[in-house]
């Protein structure tokens, strides 16, 4: 439970929403959303003492989660300042509506926050506990969804997992019948590995419908050209998903260049190698390669080098000194390194099949 505080200043006997909240915020909200505002809304009209999380909860007949989700969702929307410190204290005030420009700003601001999820931190809920939180409708018919999607009976395990992605990632329930449906169709029915995609999805803020479809349609255009440069007509499986996450989030390495990795691993070691193309993309990173361009340069450095290192039996000192080019250090591609990830990756071929 937790202790709200609401900013008020005025006493009214009356509590006015505005044309503009009715209009414009009210018809896309979530209905329990609506009522969250509203009833709080009121204090802000009246010197009383705010009610706590569970009192709201007992008063409105919504989880305590929700009423949570509610105070984010409008502190999302402008309309709201949400704040809640490590003893539980919530601060609460209410905003007036932002202007398109103003609002978009906001939105992006909040949008490009990252969460931090400890997979331990998961809260355990217990038989008695998720029989109650089933009287919720939407709980209730999300269970019976995901029954659908993985054609089975739902076990203790599957329910508190499935009930966590709501409570615990806070991700709406349209969301987590949009992610069980992504990860079914990708042949991935574990319960495991679709925890691990929703705790991807709530560190990378996608809270929405909207946000969740372009996220799976970002994963199907990218990860389906990596598939298909690499001749692969199937679901990535779980550790592939991983480097590729790692090439286009967390090194921000645009399309076309790991495209170009993947063919240069084809031509190398004659089969697709997610390990070998990450080792291409990492010393490519480490050189500071953003464009098609920039490899191209990579290349003539090395093959100059090559040139040089060849003739250097038949020149003197003078012809033994790099050039300018070949001594740019920071564009020095580690080709050693790959011929020796090479040598290592055959040798273990030949003894597996040996």
């Amino acid at each position: 439970m937790a202790t709200i505080n609401i900013e008020n200043n005025i006493d009214f006997s009356a509590t006015p929403i505005t044309n503009e909240f009715i209009d414009k915020y009210m018809p896309k909200a979530n209905g329990n959303f609506v009522k969250v505002y509203i009833f709080l809304y009121r204090y802000c009209y009246h010197h009383k003492k705010a009610p706590s999380t569970k009192e709201i909860s007992e008063k409105l007949d919504l989880l305590e989660s929700d009423i949570i989700k509610a105070f984010q969702y409008w502190t999302e929307q402008g309309l709201m300042d949400f704040q809640q410190d490590e003893n539980n204290y919530i601060f609460i005030s209410f905003q007036m509506p932002f202007s398109k420009d103003n609002k978009e700003n906001k939105l992006k601001s909040t949008n490009n926050k990252t969460i931090h999820i400890h997979h331990e931190t998961r809260p355990n809920y217990s038989p008695e506990e998720l029989s109650i939180y089933m009287k919720n409708p939407e709980i209730s018919q999300l269970f019976k969804i995901a029954e659908r999607y993985l054609g089975r009976m739902l076990n203790h395990n599957d329910l508190k997992v499935l009930y966590s992605l709501y409570d615990w990632l806070r991700l709406p329930v349209d969301v987590i019948e949009l992610l069980l449906e992504h990860c079914i169709s990708n042949n991935h029915r574990s319960i495991r590995y679709i925890e691990k995609v929703a705790i991807t999805w709530a560190e990378e803020g996608i809270n929405s419908l909207e946000k969740a479809k372009l996220r799976i349609k970002v994963f199907n255009e990218d990860y389906r050209k990596i598939m298909k440069t690499f001749g692969l007509n199937r679901a990535p499986a779980p550790f592939e998903i991983e480097l590729m996450n790692k090439w286009i989030k967390e090194l921000n390495t645009p399309i076309e260049i790991i495209l170009e990795a993947c063919e240069r691993t084809i031509a190398q070691i004659q089969e697709p190698s997610f390990k070998y193309a990450n080792s291409i993309i990492n010393n490519w990173n480490k050189n500071g390669v953003k464009s098609l361009e920039d490899i191209k340069v990579l290349d003539a450095a090395y093959l100059q080098k090559k040139s040089l290192q060849n003739n250097s039996s038949n020149t003197n000192d003078y012809y033994n000194r790099p050039s300018k080019f070949v001594n740019f250090k920071q564009r020095e591609w580690d080709f050693e390194e790959l011929e020796r990830l090479e040598r290592e990756y055959l040798q273990k071929e030949l003894s597996e099949k040996g």
